[in-house]
């Protein structure tokens, strides 16, 4: 598998990750991306801003996230508090998604801990839909702790960190 920044040309590729984890998610009832969120516009701007990144396993994307910097929904939980108080020196996961032919085979595990391994940075945030178990499952694996709950615009989300171990 490579773990790579995603290229405009990706786009459609990416947008059909995208459904599929929208049809996924609707299946077992949740509300989360059910509507136009994520959309096309906004993958085409994390690409263009180098947020988009891809998994590509046999030559085919098979799953892409957006990483980032600071999270202003993050500046304030509802509940809870972040174990690094620091608002700005972070990495954001968003808009996290496998296509459907590679789901259940560890391809969004590896890539997020591909993406920690490389970054200068020891904290990591994320969050999900309650209803999202294969997330949280999966944050859980990777050593995310849930600290609290965040104020997104479409809603709360649970909110996870992970702080890097030192490294020496």
């Amino acid at each position: 598998m490579d773990i790579r920044l995603a290229f405009p040309s990706e786009v459609n590729q990416i947008m059909e990750i995208i459904g599929d984890a929208r049809r996924h998610i609707a299946g077992y009832g949740s509300d989360q991306w059910q509507g136009a969120y994520p959309d096309r516009e906004i993958i085409v701007e994390d690409i263009l801003q180098g947020y988009g990144q891809v998994a590509v396993v046999d030559g085919r994307v098979a799953a892409y996230v957006a990483m980032m910097g600071h999270e202003p929904a993050y500046d304030c939980l509802l509940t809870g508090s972040w174990r690094q108080p620091d608002k700005t020196d972070y990495l954001t996961f968003h808009r996290i998604a496998v296509a459907e032919t590679f789901r259940g085979q560890g391809v969004i595990l590896a890539l997020l801990e591909g993406l920690m391994e490389v970054r200068q940075t020891r904290t990591f945030r994320a969050d999900t839909h309650p209803a999202n178990k294969a997330m949280q499952h999966i944050f859980t694996k990777l050593g995310f702790q849930q600290v609290g709950i965040a104020q997104l615009p479409d809603g709360e989300r649970l909110a996870y960190e992970k702080v890097a171990s030192e490294k020496g």
